[in-house]
């Protein structure tokens, strides 16, 4: 249903609503972005087993919740997190001096 907005305190609202509503929306494209990532990641190496038949890379739950800040505001994330067993190379889906965006608030 429609509604004209005439005083205040509904603009208010609605104005909340739809920040919220965007921080919301970037917060599931992120996370959706991020686990499309790891899947593929994994299916690229689904081929590497170890003496035992086991994966060499697999996944490994979600790390500890982060804060990352973006043009549509402050967003809670746990990222995925994978553990390869290869050795050497450390895989980390959001590196830590990519946790502010390009476009903070105000831009």
């Amino acid at each position: 249903m429609l509604k004209i907005v005439t005083d205040d305190t509904d603009r208010d609202d609605l104005a909340t609503g739809l920040d919220e509503l965007v921080t919301e929306g970037a917060r599931r494209m992120l996370v959706a972005a991020l686990e499309t990532e790891v899947a593929d990641y994994i299916a690229r190496h689904q081929h590497l087993v170890d003496e035992s038949g086991h994966r060499l890379v697999v996944r490994n739950g979600k790390a500890k919740e982060r804060t990352l800040v973006t043009g549509a505001g402050a967003l809670q994330v746990r990222a995925p997190r994978v553990h390869d067993k290869r050795g050497g190379a450390s895989v980390l889906v959001v590196h830590p001096a990519q946790v502010r965006s390009p476009f903070p608030e105000g831009r």
